[in-house]
């Protein structure tokens, strides 16, 4: 296995550089389409469409949103009449939301955008290279799902060392 690490590419990734430029490009492509949303307000409607009926809880941990942007982007689709919350029978604490029949709509038209955009920034991906890239992140999301060992100071050491001399190469 290759251990070489690429810095820029592991800060591209932790910073969520290349989320943000996804969503940048996906916002874009929304307007130019007519589409009302933003792509942050597209991956909630992703996650109800997936589950069908979800809760404000459900999606933060679906979308690793904050509690305090799920509330925002639920107060402003339900504003747009995109979704609707009501009350669970079984647990009157518990909101559930769901798409309207407006918000179908305006689901299936950032479907057909959001599909085109990603086909776009796969382009020139062969599909053994997707496979494997979306195998690797999400051996990454369930590594980040477990806890995992905090690295002794000897081997973090060890690593601050590779770094300096792969920074000093210029990568």
């Amino acid at each position: 296995m290759n251990t070489t690490l690429d810095y820029r590419l592991l800060f591209s990734l932790m910073s969520g550089k290349v989320s943000m430029a996804i969503n940048r490009r996906l916002n874009e492509n929304f307007k130019k389409a007519n589409v009302p949303i933003s792509a942050e307000q597209w991956n909630v409607l992703l996650t109800i469409t997936l589950r069908e009926v979800a809760t404000q809880q459900q999606i933060c941990e679906d979308t690793s949103f904050s509690k305090t942007t799920i509330t925002r982007l639920v107060n402003q689709l339900e504003e747009m009449k995109i979704l609707e919350r009501y009350r669970s029978r079984v647990d009157w604490r518990s909101n559930y939301l769901r798409i309207t029949k407006n918000g179908l709509v305006v689901r299936d038209q950032a479907q057909y955008v959001a599909s085109k955009t990603l086909k776009d920034l796969l382009r020139g991906l062969t599909q053994e290279e997707f496979n494997s890239a979306q195998r690797g992140l999400n051996l990454v999301m369930d590594n980040l799902k477990r806890q995992t060992h905090v690295a002794p100071p000897e081997e973090v050491s060890e690593l601050m060392k590779y770094f300096r001399l792969r920074k000093k190469s210029k990568w």
